[in-house]
């Protein structure tokens, strides 16, 4: 098995090419200034920004585009041709997923409980999902504001109803970076667990496809077992030790305008039930039962006590 690696990345980035104040060189520039090793450049229906990004050498860019629809914005990354959106609707979108896959493509749902009509026409997910394993990520964060706002609360619950029900769909944070200035939390971000010592276009789709995602208001946060399995994996039923890490090497690194301090730890399971739970530094040994189990660590964002900071994709767990 190859070497795994952790890379901080931003999954959903706009430019002049749609509706950001970016030039695509601004976007990358950005992105290095916050520590940043990949992007993915999603332009609201467009690629027109792909010529330019390609030109770079130094930070890893997957190219996307936002499917931006009055039935929600679908995040389509990868894919190696174009697939038509402009008949997109509720009753369709399944067989729309099914021709992005055959273009080699994911697909993400983008903040699925933005604000709707007349705020935001269209950002509200309403497309009728028949099957959701066509669902390769979603948005459990959106914007840069990574806590309890209303709109990541539900994503967050609708997220775990569907890991419940046994579809296997990794989380993210999407930025929805349009500009440099008037974004939260500029440490925030989705890392990503991917093969080898450099990160490239191809180590972002693996890593997604893999559900090998980890998001945070800063520092990266993962777990192992002892048994060395983390995100992403499938293992039986049984016994595990959780060993849980807090790299803060980054944020501190890049000197982010507000303070991080981990305090504790929730293991959760199969609808949103809380399995475990420890102090930073500390493990978790616990029997894991068939379903799925993500980690979730809490303490003081700013002046704000009690906050989520960060949390896994999860570990899969089957009966024996």
């Amino acid at each position: 098995m190859k070497k795994l690696k952790w890379y901080p990345c931003e999954l959903h980035c706009h430019t002049i090419h749609s509706d950001g104040d970016f030039t695509v060189s601004e976007l990358i520039e950005t992105s290095k200034e916050r520590g940043l090793k990949g992007i993915c450049l999603t332009d609201h229906n467009t690629y027109s920004g792909r010529e330019e990004a390609a030109k770079e050498k130094e930070l890893a860019i997957l190219q996307g585009i936002e499917w931006t629809t009055y039935f929600g914005h679908m995040l389509v990354l990868g894919a190696d041709r174009f697939v038509e959106w402009r008949d997109a609707v509720p009753e369709n979108i399944d067989e729309k997923m099914k021709q992005v896959h055959a273009a080699g493509g994911l697909v993400g749902i983008a903040h699925p409980y933005q604000l709707g009509t007349p705020i935001c026409t269209g950002g509200r997910w309403d497309f009728k999902v028949k099957d959701f394993s066509l669902v390769n990520y979603m948005e459990i964060w959106s914007e840069g504001e990574p806590l309890m706002n209303s709109p990541n609360l539900r994503a967050r619950a609708w997220w775990h109803q569907l890991l419940s029900e046994g579809f296997r769909i990794a989380p993210t944070m999407g930025r929805d970076w349009h500009r440099k200035e008037r974004n939260k939390r500029k440490g925030a971000c989705t890392y990503l667990l991917c093969e080898g010592d450099e990160l490239t276009s191809k180590g972002i789709k693996d890593a997604i496809q893999k559900g090998r995602t980890s998001v945070s208001a800063g520092p990266l946060f993962y777990f192992e077992t002892d048994k060395g399995e983390t995100v992403g994996d499938e293992i039986e039923e049984g016994e595990r030790t959780f060993k849980f890490t807090v790299d803060s090497e980054r944020f501190d690194a890049f000197g982010f305008d507000y303070e991080v301090v981990p305090e504790r730890i929730v293991l959760y399971t199969d609808n949103l039930k809380a399995a475990a739970e420890c102090k930073i530094n500390e493990e978790i040994r616990t029997t894991l039962n068939k379903g799925y189990y993500t980690a979730e660590l809490y303490g003081r964002i700013g002046d704000d006590e009690n906050e989520l900071i960060a949390f896994t994709a999860p570990l899969y767990v089957k009966e024996k």
